[in-house]
């Protein structure tokens, strides 16, 4: 593993990693290159915790939450799926604790209301990356280096938060995140469109063959029915928590999406060749420009 000689004025000197699944495993594994930089780690899973006590580069790994909000850490980032990263601001909450934490979530609205309402110094994260695999086995440093990642100030935070959001995207932009910033609530109606959607819409696609097809359809499918519905091989667990924390902006979008294939049906019964076209085409030009 490549060492990194630490800045002199590293934003935090000790980080506590709770939940060492695919993102907090990841984002550990591009820490550790860093000497000097004192890392921690909690998790659940007892086997996850046993291979993590094998690495050397952790000081300690504990499953006891209460022995994590203890540590002396600079800065808890919190990677678990979203309901326990609320359970766990409450319990940090309890503990009074003085030092920085954030989150990794893929929905901030809640978990940024229960770190205001503990009084914590908080910001909230979104490293924008992941596989439809999880679990610390198949975290990788790679994953989650030079990846897009948004941070959710909120302003009733104060300037303590301002202090804490430039650390935070000095520590990121070490791995070479690229920093975009906006609000918890304008976050979670943007990847509601563009991550939790998708994700449900490639569910939707996969039962409706399971549906219609049954398994004998499943020798014959491409690579485009593999491709489109990738993403619903991933775990439901962590999906499930996501969208029903963010379905208000959910159950919007899904209506829009139901206009298109609503509108898409309405040509198909008219067998309207130039219609369907045109409307192809535009949404084509649209996709390619991502």
């Amino acid at each position: 593993m490549p060492r990194f000689k630490l800045p002199p004025k590293l934003p935090f000197r000790s980080i506590g990693i709770a939940g060492l699944g695919l993102i907090g495993g990841s984002l550990a594994k591009a820490f550790m290159p860093f000497g000097g930089l004192e890392l921690r780690a909690f998790d659940h899973d007892q086997k996850t915790v046993q291979e993590a006590r094998k690495i050397r580069r952790f000081k300690n790994v504990t499953q006891d939450p209460d022995e994590f909000a203890a540590w002396p850490l600079d800065l808890a980032y919190l990677c678990l799926p979203v309901g326990q990263n609320i359970d766990l601001i409450r319990r940090l909450g309890r503990h009074k604790v003085k030092y920085a934490v954030t989150d990794s979530g893929s929905t901030k609205g809640s978990t940024n209301e229960a770190a205001w309402e503990e009084g914590l110094n908080f910001c909230g994260g979104h490293p924008i990356a992941g596989k439809e695999v999880a679990g610390f086995s198949h975290s990788t440093a790679d994953l989650v280096r030079n990846c897009l990642f948004i941070l959710t100030p909120d302003s009733r935070f104060g300037p303590r938060q301002t202090e804490l959001l430039a650390r935070l995207r000095n520590l990121h932009e070490l791995l070479g995140c690229r920093i975009k910033l906006m609000s918890p609530a304008e976050h979670d109606k943007l990847y509601a469109l563009v991550s939790h959607l998708p994700y449900l819409t490639a569910s939707a696609l996969a039962g409706t063959a399971m549906n219609v097809g049954g398994p004998e359809v499943l020798p014959w499918v491409g690579t485009g029915f593999k491709d489109t519905t990738r993403v619903g091989a991933s775990p439901p667990a962590k999906w499930v928590e996501v969208v029903i924390d963010n379905a208000e902006n959910l159950a919007d979008d899904i209506g829009s999406l139901l206009d298109v294939l609503s509108k898409m049906r309405d040509i198909l019964q008219r067998k309207d060749f130039g219609q369907m076209t045109e409307l192809l085409t535009e949404i084509s030009s649209y996709r390619q420009k991502i």
